[in-house]
């Protein structure tokens, strides 16, 4: 399960980001801060393989957390942090959390459609082709876009895992030291821990191996994925059924227990709900041609 893996940071100015720039990876500040904010930064992950899902006996484990492989082709750009308040006001204007007046703190309250209409808003900012095309509540991917999007399930859940297999990618046990989340009922072992009741902001709790925060907790996150039971049989790139009501949400947040935040744990939700505890985390495909 485990991949060679070279992190790249890539840092993206939110305004003014010229076409030469865009092609250039440099290292970026190790959090948002008074004198980085509008920036985006990214991690970089190779293609790869890895076990989606749980088993059975997994603590917490549902129905629809069928183990199965996935494999991954393309190489993609994954947002370091969660997007934040400063970030999505920088892009719209107007600021929808619930959780107002903390410029740092991650954006939430927010529909699926607000988070594609975000990313293809920021693509057309930066200068690249949007990752959408969207009519009323008509949403068509076009993967060969550069464009800034959602993650799909699979990718998110392969950056979350980080190479790991267990429950968490902190390893079976998960503390409030690690991830803002309501550590009240932990699995048999694992120590009890408080609850912030709020979102935080980004970054505060230490990364993932791939150098991913809030991987776990604080706010939920949006996928691209329809919401659908999988099988046990292999998958390649797999991007969720054509039709279906609901998306998915992944990540648990700063108001779920433990088992709702675990690496294979899976939400869903209707694209026109909002959530004071549901955000979103940016993605985007790597050029065919880049070379790392």
């Amino acid at each position: 399960m485990r991949c060679t893996h070279q992190r790249v940071l890539i840092a993206l100015l939110l305004l003014g980001l010229s076409a030469a720039d865009r092609s250039v990876a440099q290292p970026a500040p190790a959090r948002p801060g008074d004198d980085d904010r509008g920036r985006l930064e990214f991690v970089f992950l190779p293609a790869g393989s890895f076990l989606m899902g749980s088993p059975d006996y997994e603590w917490g484990s549902r129905n629809d957390e069928q183990q199965h492989p996935v494999t991954i082709t393309r190489r993609f750009f994954l947002g370091k942090y969660e997007v934040t308040q400063a970030q999505w006001m920088a892009v719209t204007g107007s600021n929808p959390s619930f959780l107002y007046d903390c410029p740092d703190c991650p954006v939430e309250n927010i529909t699926w459609y607000e988070a594609v209409q975000f990313c293809n808003a920021l693509s057309k900012t930066l200068g690249f082709e949007p990752a959408y095309t969207i009519r009323d509540t008509l949403v068509a991917w076009n993967p060969a876009a550069d464009g800034i999007r959602l993650p799909t399930e699979a990718e998110w859940e392969y950056a979350c895992r980080a190479g790991t297999g267990s429950v968490f990618n902190t390893g079976d046990c998960l503390t409030t030291d690690q991830a803002n989340y309501l550590g009240y009922d932990p699995q048999k072992g694992c120590s009890k821990g408080l609850w912030r009741g709020q979102a935080v902001e980004v970054g505060g709790f230490p990364a993932n191996a791939w150098e991913l925060h809030d991987m776990h907790g604080n706010v939920s996150e949006w996928c691209w994925d329809r919401h659908a039971f999988p099988g046990s049989t292999p998958v390649v790139d797999p991007r969720g059924p054509d039709t279906g009501p609901e998306r998915v949400i992944r990540g648990g947040n700063w108001h779920e227990l433990g088992r709702n935040c675990r690496s294979a744990a899976r939400q869903k939700a209707f694209p026109d709900q909002r959530f004071t505890h549901v955000g979103l985390r940016l993605a985007r495909s790597a050029p065919k041609d880049m070379r790392q």
